[in-house]
């Protein structure tokens, strides 16, 4: 089994990616367990954790219960699905993805990066206002990811980086 974490600071894209990237399938949303809404793509046999509905400009497993992280572990001892991909804040941390590691998954973590400017731009295009503190916290619990797992580094500006990750993703990680 697979689980895939796409990871970054707020504003480095990763919504935009995985919206990006779920328009090449058909879904249909699922919820296989108690807070862990997902969606389903029988055919490829791919399941997404997290709630991604038409304009929420905060999507993924950032929609999800702060209280998601042990359902989903949970749901990993038993997948009924090849694939388990997510984005967002809720899962990222490092006990996550050990736990992953532990359960018999094949990890895969895309880390998503782009320049202060850009980022500072994003914010607010989309009316961001998270702490600096908020910011700091998550530019640490991504280092702490990168320094206790091997990750693919990809800077997310332009849309045809967008294009970049998403064939990376298909054709290296699927």
């Amino acid at each position: 089994m697979k689980l895939i974490g796409i990871v970054g600071m707020p504003g480095t894209g990763k919504t935009t990616l995985m919206r990006r990237w779920m328009e090449t399938r058909e879904w249909v949303e699922d919820t296989p367990m108690k807070l862990l809404n997902s969606h389903l793509n029988e055919r490829d046999g791919i399941r997404v954790f997290g709630k991604y509905r038409e304009g929420d400009v905060f999507a993924g497993t950032d929609k999800l219960s702060m209280a998601v992280q042990p359902v989903a572990i949970q749901y990993l001892q038993n997948p009924t699905h090849a694939v388990t991909i997510f984005e967002g804040d809720r899962l990222t941390s490092v006990k996550f993805f050990r736990e992953a590691e532990r359960l018999g998954h094949d990890v895969s973590i895309l880390v998503l990066s782009v320049s202060d400017a850009v980022r500072q731009r994003r914010y607010e295009e989309r009316g961001s206002s998270q702490s600096e503190s908020f910011i700091k916290g998550r530019r640490t619990k991504i280092q702490n990811i990168m320094s206790h797992f091997t990750v693919f580094e990809f800077n997310h500006e332009t849309e045809e980086d967008t294009r970049d990750i998403i064939d990376f993703l298909e054709t290296h990680i699927l």
